[in-house]
């Protein structure tokens, strides 16, 4: 008889140890990612702590440094200090990875450019982010990366006017990125060491301009920013509804065939048409939503097999995934602090995950 299987979740990066020299989301999340599946890792943080710690949240610290940060030991060090700078070298020199998101001129200023320290850690994997690429001295953020890379463009309004995204989307891809990019380097048995060099911007372009970035490299127009609509296929949108909205992914052939027939409107129009005339089209299926309730239309698309989901307020949304599947979101310690848990199951367990530590404090405890 075959054993059971091994309910464990992976742990590749045991043994292995990384220095999070990293602030706010992007750089802290790759190492959480890091942590998760069984890296040493040692959060560097000034005396005065990493700088999302004096963000919002309540008596258990930011909401934003307790997100990010998880699974880690801290330890404070001065590096402005020659004693302390030369502990940072101590650390790096016993390590297998480092990263760090500081503005290019701050690292040179430091001697932690990426050349520098190949030069002097040849094996050590050493993992940047920046705005712009090493070479440009330009400091960058989410909200400015979205800006930049043309997202808020591409994500517009209908009256031609931007859009920014909550939730960091471009911190939050670089974090997954540059973590997984790591990992891929401090697991390869024939590179030892190299330099990750992660760009915001190629990043945005990569996995929010998506095939917009191809289709502008091949010559084409794109078309004009389109709110809530689907610029691949229409109608697909956000339709009002009598006690509150939904989506209604409806504009595939396959799906307009059923759905035309429901709302009662009968254009059998191509999807490029149907695309250029979605005003038209969105119109005539909120017209069928609106006197109805939301689970009514929902019932509907179900049956159909139509891709539909309400719209929810964000508690609600919350309540609804841990109903989904046990241990979702976050768990609770005895204290009623929650630690974010990590989204993924591996023969239905989690990646066990403890608190971000305090200031220049020990991992926590489970």
């Amino acid at each position: 008889m075959s054993e059971a299987p091994d309910r464990r979740t992976p742990r590749p990066l045991a043994g292995k140890r990384v220095i999070d020299l990293s602030q706010f989301i992007a750089g802290p999340t790759a190492a959480m990612y890091l942590a998760d599946f069984g890296a040493d890792v040692i959060k560097i943080e000034a005396p005065q702590g990493d700088g999302a710690r004096t963000l919002p949240g309540n008596a258990f610290g930011s909401y934003y440094a307790r997100s990010f940060n998880c699974g880690k030991q801290s330890q404070v060090l001065n590096l402005r200090e020659p004693a302390d700078r030369a502990k940072l070298d101590k650390l790096l020199a016993q390590a297998d990875a480092f990263i760090c998101n500081l503005a290019p001129d701050s690292l040179k200023g430091l001697g932690l450019d990426g050349p520098s320290l190949r030069r002097q850690f040849p094996r050590l994997v050493v993992t940047l982010i920046s705005g712009y690429g090493q070479d440009d001295s330009r400091t960058c953020m989410d909200t400015v990366a979205q800006c930049e890379s043309g997202f808020t463009m591409f994500n517009g309004d209908e009256d031609g006017s931007p859009r920014l995204s909550t939730g960091w989307p471009v911190d939050m891809s670089c974090g997954l990125m540059a973590g997984l990019s790591c990992a891929m380097a401090m697991l390869d048995p024939v590179n030892q060491g190299c330099l990750v060099d992660v760009s915001m911007m190629e990043v945005a372009a990569s996995l929010l301009l998506g095939p917009a970035a191809l289709a502008l490299s091949e010559g084409d127009a794109l078309a004009p920013p389109m709110g809530n609509r689907d610029r691949a296929s229409a109608p697909s949108s956000i339709y009002r509804c009598a006690d509150g909205h939904v989506y209604i992914l409806g504009g595939l052939d396959t799906y307009w065939v059923k759905l035309k027939q429901l709302v009662g409107c009968h254009d059998s129009a191509p999807i490029a048409e149907r695309i250029a005339r979605a005003a038209e089209f969105d119109a005539a299926i909120e017209a069928w939503t609106l006197p109805q309730r939301r689970d009514a239309v929902l019932a509907n698309m179900r049956e159909l097999q139509i891709p539909a989901g309400a719209v929810r307020q964000p508690h609600e949304a919350i309540a609804m995934i841990r109903a989904l599947r046990g241990g979702a979101v976050s768990q609770a310690l005895p204290s009623g602090e929650h630690v974010p848990m990590f989204p993924v199951l591996f023969n239905g367990d989690r990646v066990p995950r403890t608190a971000t530590p305090h200031i220049g404090g020990p991992r926590r405890p489970l």
